[in-house]
């Protein structure tokens, strides 16, 4: 099921293999931020073992769309099934940052502890500078512990990834 929790014992942040987004997926990411700005976009990425093969996106509901965002419960239902129905699991969450980097919050960050969706991915598009989005992906764990991952495009083309 899309939405297991982590196995007892398990390193909150082991080593994961890169997420791959294909390119398309990453321009409709992009697209979907642009078209919600100023507020914040919110969506869900579907596949397998950290490779997406599509996307879904939720309404954002939180009542301060500026600089946050609540994935709407009705559609987040939906998307289960819809991700249960087809063999495939959340790869990963995204939404934008309009006017800030592209990283987690802290609000982020409690959302995903408190929620206890710590296993699929954090991807962050930022809008800080609209002629030159960046997207970037991220684990957070339950112990609040944040790590940047590797995006690799359909081509396997390394995209994005932790600055050293």
């Amino acid at each position: 099921m899309s939405g297991q929790r982590p196995a007892c014992g398990r390193d909150p942040l082991e080593e994961r293999l890169p997420i791959t987004i294909p390119g398309a997926q990453i321009a409709e990411i992009i697209a979907h931020a642009l078209e919600t700005d100023p507020e914040e976009c919110c969506g869900i990425l579907f596949g397998n073992g950290g490779v997406v093969t599509s996307s879904r996106r939720v309404a954002n509901v939180h009542d301060e769309r500026a600089t946050r965002y609540t994935m709407d419960p009705l559609e987040l239902v939906h998307a289960e099934r819809e991700a249960e129905s087809r063999g495939e699991e959340f790869v990963a969450f995204y939404h934008s940052h309009p006017h800030s980097q592209a990283r987690p919050s802290e609000t982020d960050i409690d959302n995903a502890v408190e929620s206890e969706w710590t296993d699929p991915y954090y991807v962050v598009v930022s809008l800080a500078e609209k002629t030159r989005p960046i997207v970037r992906a991220f684990q957070i764990a339950g112990d609040r512990q944040v790590r940047e991952v590797f995006i690799n495009t359909e081509d396997g083309h390394k995209g994005t990834g932790p600055k050293e």
